[in-house]
């Protein structure tokens, strides 16, 4: 029964995204559908291949991270079993607010292929922190590179700010938790009992639990990667590249429409998909539907409403639905993910509850839990 509700849950969110994502299309169409239509079967199929292509690409060295962190901590882990461990990441992560269902799957099939679940933890976490630093200073530089065309109206303008802004708090905030003691206590404390006022925290000893857990596990993955920078320049480069690639999916879905443009109009189109990557990252809609479409709209209306719609579509089937169905299809025959995720994902969160609730509090990753370069495991 429990399985079911799981299941469930996840059939929900995906329905939502699909109600959402079809909502927005029927408002960016609006008096246009027959343009639409037309745009869209005109269009050239080879650069929707060209964009899958860049997809899987993306997706490729997104499962390269994994294994080059798991090779540089001595963990035995196959580059096809890394690529699992991600697209599962991609299923449950699509499926949940924020993103925050995908951590839970990834640690139950590391668990599956021998990886401690402290170090897999350990592991998102660094994925997590180079992603960040890398998104806000690429963004940073397509902002300062491309400020004419980010900044040229207000609705551009809005998002780019709004969505860095977010980025940069969140982010800053671990590390300067990390750093300062009275920011750490302003977090931990101060923050959230106002929360617990407002009701928006129910269990206060809880939350700060997982909170300081949560600053302790930025903390040591930092030290481990800012320790071994050959890592720490290789995932962040490998962050570069899948984002380069993402970014460029809207000025192919743009030529696949038979717009004119030239090498000159790339960069552009690289920075304002930049702007949407920023925006909705920390959206708490599962698949930042609704948000991804609406931005895209804002930031590519420039094409024309009939246009605009048809590249959003475009975009939108590959960047997300096309991952999508990967992942249902890698989840549904991979080895490491049979034996019932559903019931690992809700082991790994009852654990999760379990060292929370314990006196101890939960255990995170520690430098010295990290193998030396002479051992392996």
């Amino acid at each position: 029964m429990e399985r079911l509700k799981t299941a469930g849950k996840y059939i929900l969110n995906f329905l939502i995204i699909l109600a959402i994502g079809a909502l927005s299309l029927f408002l960016s169409v609006g008096s246009e559908g027959e343009a639409f239509l037309d745009a869209l079967v005109t269009s050239d199929k080879r650069f929707i291949l060209v964009m899958a292509g860049l997809m899987l690409c993306y997706y490729l060295i997104d499962a390269l991270i994994l294994f080059i962190i798991c090779k540089d901590l001595k963990y035995r882990i196959t580059y096809k079993q890394s690529f699992v461990t991600n697209m599962t990441g991609v299923l449950f992560s699509d499926l949940t607010p924020s993103s925050t269902g995908g951590q839970f799957a990834q640690v139950y099939v590391f668990h599956n292929q021998g990886v401690p679940a402290g170090i897999a933890s350990g592991i998102l976490a660094m994925c997590f922190v180079t992603y960040q630093i890398v998104i806000i200073v690429y963004a940073t530089i397509a902002m300062l590179c491309n400020h004419n065309v980010i900044f040229a109206n207000q609705q551009t303008t809005v998002i780019a700010v709004v969505g860095f802004i977010v980025n940069v708090v969140i982010t800053g905030s671990f590390f300067l938790a990390t750093k300062l003691k009275k920011v750490h206590t302003f977090l931990t404390v101060s923050c959230l009992k106002f929360l617990e006022k407002i009701h928006l925290v129910k269990d206060y000893d809880k939350t700060s639990k997982s909170v300081n857990k949560a600053f302790e596990e930025f903390r040591n993955v930092s030290s481990i990667l800012f320790s071994r920078k050959a890592l720490f320049a290789k995932v962040c480069l490998c962050h570069a590249l899948k984002l380069t690639l993402l970014y460029s999916v809207p000025f192919f879905a743009a030529l696949s429409l038979k717009v004119p443009l030239t090498a000159s109009n790339y960069p552009n189109f690289l920075s304002l998909a930049a702007a949407i990557s920023l925006f909705n990252t920390f959206m708490p809609i599962p698949g930042a539907s609704g948000g991804s479409e609406a931005s895209f709209m804002l930031l590519f209306g420039f094409l024309g409403q009939a246009t605009a719609s048809s590249a959003m579509l475009i975009w939108r089937m590959l960047t997300f639905y096309f991952g999508l169905l990967i992942s249902i299809l890698i989840v549904a025959f991979a080895k490491d993910t049979k034996g019932g995720i559903m019931k690992g994902i809700k082991e790994m969160e009852k654990a999760q509850d379990e060292e929370l609730s314990s006196q101890a509090g939960p255990s995170v990753i520690k430098p010295e839990d990290i193998p030396s370069d002479g051992d392996s495991k």
